[in-house]
């Protein structure tokens, strides 16, 4: 005999266990999403001195970072020579782990001076043993127009980092930076000796100490050092550093300067006695550290196959655009993948349009597109 079934009952029964796989496909999916955002956000905050940071321990701050929303920490670990008992940070793996068990990717950096190049390179390999993911080698007025000490430097930390990726197990992919000025060339620095041996570089991009036109047209001087680093011979990836330290500095021009910037964007400093703690609440904490890098609303798939030549570029007010296909018309996106304006044909007036570097995604007659960078200057 078949027992009787309620089919109201069960038919409730179905629907609520239907909403509770649903509600947990959500869940992964959502899970899924946020893990795949962290994955390529890399937006990273720089710590001085844990003294003054208004924090009694790195697992305080590791806490507040992490609620914030910031996937890498940069601590520094050296001064010159390695010297643990002024910067314990290099040898102790509790400090390390404060961020890591929070989720967050730890970097070491030192500041380095010309002379006992291979003593400072120590701190790398050091460091690596610690369990910092990365290194940054921060190099400033010391090494101005002295490129044989920079080059020195920077062999002896090649050479560490070399050793740690084939001999530290988990560390074959132990990254090597560079962080210096903003505008490289006024110091006269050159790339090209240095860049075989490192994995990126930091550019000090500090608009808001800078002011003026620079902190109001981020876009086109964050685009303008990076290309200035390639001029002096600078092949590898470009990741710039703002700083917040003045408090003039708003949380949306920071936002702006991620997204033209990049995944790897970091900011100086962690606000403590050196700027001010007022920092935490006027602008880190409206920051938008996670900020999605996975995907664009820009066109990425256009092709880039057929050459497109901007004249005069920069330019003002009257651009043409000249390729062998002939060019229908196109649409004009800022570096915040935003489209500002469309044209027909292959003329473009930027008249209304501020100063800044802008991407042209161009149509042909054949269907297929293409892009160009485009820059208005002053």
């Amino acid at each position: 005999m078949y027992k009787y079934v309620n089919t109201f009952k069960y038919t409730a029964f179905l629907t609520v266990c239907s909403k509770i796989w649903i509600a947990l496909l959500l869940v992964i999916l959502i899970d899924f999403q946020v893990w795949a955002q962290s994955d390529c956000n890399k937006l990273g905050a720089w710590l001085w001195y844990i003294e003054i940071s208004g924090f009694d321990t790195h697992q305080s701050l590791a806490d507040s970072l992490k609620s914030l929303g910031v996937k890498r920490i940069y601590i520094k670990v050296a001064d010159g020579r390695p010297n643990p008992a002024i910067w314990p940070e290099l040898k102790d793996k509790n400090v390390v782990q404060a961020y890591a068990s929070r989720g967050l990717e730890v970097w070491a950096w030192s500041y380095n001076y010309p002379g006992n190049e291979k003593e400072q390179a120590e701190a790398l390999k050091t460091a690596a043993e610690t369990g910092y993911q990365g290194f940054v080698v921060d190099v400033e007025s010391e090494f101005d127009n002295k490129p044989q000490d920079l080059l020195r430097l920077f062999k002896e930390f090649s050479a560490q980092r070399d050793y740690v990726r084939t001999t530290i197990a988990g560390k074959d992919k132990f990254a090597l930076y560079c962080t210096t000025w903003g505008n490289p060339g006024d110091h006269k620095y050159s790339f090209q000796d240095i860049d075989p041996y490192l994995d990126g570089y930091k550019p000090q991009t500090y608009i808001e100490n800078w002011g003026g036109i620079y902190y109001t047209n981020a876009a086109y001087w964050i685009q303008y050092g990076t290309d200035e680093y390639k001029s002096l011979g600078a092949t590898k990836p470009v990741h710039h550093i703002v700083s917040t330290e003045k408090g003039i500095i708003t949380p949306e021009k920071i936002e702006e300067f991620f997204r033209i910037s990049g995944p790897e964007s970091s900011v100086w400093v962690v606000p403590g006695e050196n700027t001010s703690f007022s920092l935490w609440d006027k602008t880190w904490k409206k920051i938008n550290w996670r900020l999605n890098f996975c995907s664009s609303n820009m066109e990425d798939e256009i092709l880039s196959d057929i050459p497109v030549m901007v004249y005069p570029n920069p330019g003002t007010t009257h651009v043409q655009l000249f390729s062998p296909i002939q060019i229908l018309g196109g649409t004009v996106f800022n570096l915040l993948q935003r489209p500002v304006s469309t044209f027909s044909g292959n003329t473009l007036e930027s008249v209304s349009l501020p100063a800044g570097v802008y991407i042209i995604a161009v149509q042909f007659e054949n269907g297929k597109k293409s892009s160009v960078k485009w820059i208005i200057s002053e």
